[in-house]
């Protein structure tokens, strides 16, 4: 049987996942992908969800390095960005969006299929 604070230890494998998603999120955001991003199905978004979801594994696997009452807010937060990154898998509104892909212009006829 584990001992209970190795219940509370951070896992690694889900760390370094963790940073990958939100390194690879980072780099989307950017708009070094610009081209890929603005023509990804099902949504521009797509690109935009491993960002979320690296933060939410973030904050995630940090909390129980803080303390308990910081780690109650934590956890419950650490929701958002998880729902965020689902979200951006079809959708995102504006305000998490980058600027660069809110000002792209005709959007909808780089992936709409039926234009092809």
């Amino acid at each position: 049987m584990t001992p209970p604070e190795s219940l509370f230890t951070p896992s690694l494998p889900l760390l370094l996942v963790s940073a990958v998603l939100l390194v690879l999120g980072l780099v989307a955001w950017s708009g070094r992908t610009r081209q890929v991003v603005l023509r990804a199905w099902p949504s521009p978004t797509l690109h935009l969800a491993p960002l979320y979801l690296g933060l939410a594994g973030l904050l995630t696997t940090l909390s129980p390095l803080v303390p308990g009452w910081l780690a109650t807010v934590l956890l419950p937060l650490s929701m958002l960005p998880f729902a965020a990154g689902v979200l951006a898998v079809v959708w995102l509104p504006g305000f998490l969006q980058p600027r660069w892909l809110r000002d792209a212009t005709s959007r909808k006829d780089l992936y709409d299929v039926r234009a092809r």
